[in-house]
């Protein structure tokens, strides 16, 4: 299957060109495309930029269109994807910018919803959101209660202590050891399987510690509480180089790519439409290029079990 890529955001650029440091691909910003839209976050507020299509707010489901708002539950904590801002309740991010953007080309406004994590598919299906952006990872188990709109796909990476006192490599090194990774995230899937061949080779039992957040994970890996970190590719990338980045480093990545994305219940197929048509549109208009990241807006329900 071909895979289309664009990097959203250009409201928080600070945090969209750090991603782009980090060499997750050539990005460059066009002076005339890259006007902020409206300054500030949000939280609970409703914000709008850019211009709007008639033909992809006519895709709309007519509520939602004669409402004028789309609600985006977002996971609040997963830098840069979504953070708070200035240590406060309202968030910015990757993810924030693209419910903004994405809102603004269907001609209605963004009411950024922060929320746990775990609480996002049960908030759609209440219909307490319309779309979690959260760069959920995409599986089978979670396409038979969600659609996803696939958006972004990232590996993995190992991170350890500065210096990597353990000489850990790669994930056959992690045997005799623990290793932190946060819930719901394929790097759990990754630790757990790997765990097994631990077992199997008889190389020395792997700990693996499931953290609700990452930023108990990074104060276990400074407290010593866990030894090792495995995390997406570009939020331990991002984190590595800001907060509490002296604390730990990237020692390897893991080549396996894996698809994340928004969700939509499958009860709402006009809206998960318009949404996957303003990601097309918004690729077409990209500020930022990226092949490592945001795709252009994938369709995958129950009915799709293309890995």
């Amino acid at each position: 299957m071909q895979r289309k890529f664009l990097t959203v955001g250009h409201r928080t650029l600070a945090v969209t060109a750090a991603v782009c440091l980090l060499g997750l691909g050539a990005c460059s910003v066009d002076g005339a495309e890259a006007e902020a839209g409206p300054d500030g976050p949000s939280e609970g507020g409703t914000s709008g930029s850019g211009e709007s299509s008639s033909e992809l707010a006519a895709m709309l489901p007519s509520d939602v269109r004669d409402d004028g708002v789309i609600s985006w539950g977002v996971e609040p904590y997963y830098p840069p994807f979504t953070m708070s801002e200035d240590g406060g309740t309202d968030v910015i991010g990757i993810n924030v910018d693209l419910a903004e953007e994405l809102s603004a080309l269907l001609g209605v406004e963004a009411e950024v919803l922060p929320g746990s994590f775990d609480g996002l598919i049960p908030g759609i299906q209440s219909e307490r959101y319309d779309v979690g952006i959260a760069t959920m990872a995409d599986t089978e188990e979670r396409r038979e209660q969600v659609d996803f709109i696939d958006y972004f796909q990232s590996g993995s990476a190992i991170f350890v202590k500065p210096g990597n006192p353990l000489n850990i490599e790669g994930m056959n090194d992690l045997c005799g050891h623990s290793v932190g990774v946060v819930k719901g995230t394929f790097q759990v899937i990754d630790a757990e399987t790997q765990a097994e061949l631990c077992d199997t080779d008889g190389a020395g039992k792997l700990d693996v510690q499931v953290f609700n957040e990452q930023a108990g994970m990074l104060l276990a890996l400074s407290s010593g509480r866990t030894e090792v970190m495995l995390m997406d590719y570009v939020a331990g990338s991002y984190a590595a180089t800001t907060e509490g980045g002296e604390q730990f480093e990237m020692t390897g990545e893991i080549e396996t790519p894996q698809r994340k994305g928004m969700i939509v219940s499958p009860e709402r197929s006009e809206l998960r439409d318009a949404v996957q048509a303003a990601m097309q549109a918004r690729r077409e208009r990209s500020v930022f290029g990226d092949p490592r990241g945001v795709g252009s807006g994938e369709r995958r329900s129950r009915n799709d079990h293309d890995q």
